[in-house]
């Protein structure tokens, strides 16, 4: 890690949590990311991730967060179960601006981890360490206007919707096409949720 990697560098930790464990992706997880990322409703609502992804893309999409991590940029976290082990799904803080107190969040599950409340159960970790830990005062979560699931996990985590920013993010399979993207934030002064 070079001086300027380490000044920027994150207090990432494990999160444990709502009978979720977070901790970084490795390369043992390649699978679970392969059938995450290639599902076709995570396809759907992720035109900006190139589909599909191989082995050789899905090693590359963890060195690549790994390097972002050190660059104090972004702090990605694979969602386990956390009496099993089990790989759910994924969830992370992106685009962090420590002095001016900002982030995003994202995030995508496992086709046989939906309709549980595991993404909100997850998210709600992850934007609590970044109040908490990182210092940040707001976070944003942004998702295609048709995503309601998206929007589901939202409103259970206390984010406000703030409006749509039109055409937004790419679209996927439709190249050169974006979808308007409905705006959510928190703020680190909102009441927790009520399932929390």
């Amino acid at each position: 890690m070079t001086e300027t990697a380490a000044a920027n560098a994150l207090p990432y930790t494990e999160l444990d949590g709502f009978g979720l464990r977070l901790r970084a992706w490795r390369e043992d997880d390649v699978p679970a990311l392969l059938k995450g990322l290639n599902d076709a409703e995570s396809r759907r609502w992720s035109g900006a991730q190139p589909m599909p992804m191989d082995e050789a893309g899905a090693l590359a999409f963890i060195a690549r967060r790994a390097a972002l991590l050190e660059q104090g940029t972004f702090a990605p976290y694979c969602v386990t179960d956390a009496a099993t082990g089990e790989v759910l799904g994924s969830v992370e803080l992106h685009k962090i601006e420590p002095r001016l107190g900002h982030a995003g969040v994202g995030y995508w599950l496992l086709p046989e981890a939906r309709g549980r409340g595991t993404m909100t159960r997850a998210v709600e970790l992850c934007v609590r360490w970044g109040f908490e830990q990182l210092g940040l005062h707001r976070i944003d979560l942004g998702h295609a206007v048709g995503n309601t699931a998206s929007c589901r996990v939202a409103d259970r985590c206390g984010f406000v919707y703030e409006g749509v920013l039109r055409g937004f993010l790419p679209a996927s399979g439709a190249p050169g096409t974006y979808d308007d993207t409905h705006l959510h934030a928190r703020l680190a002064t909102d009441p927790y949720p009520a399932f929390a």
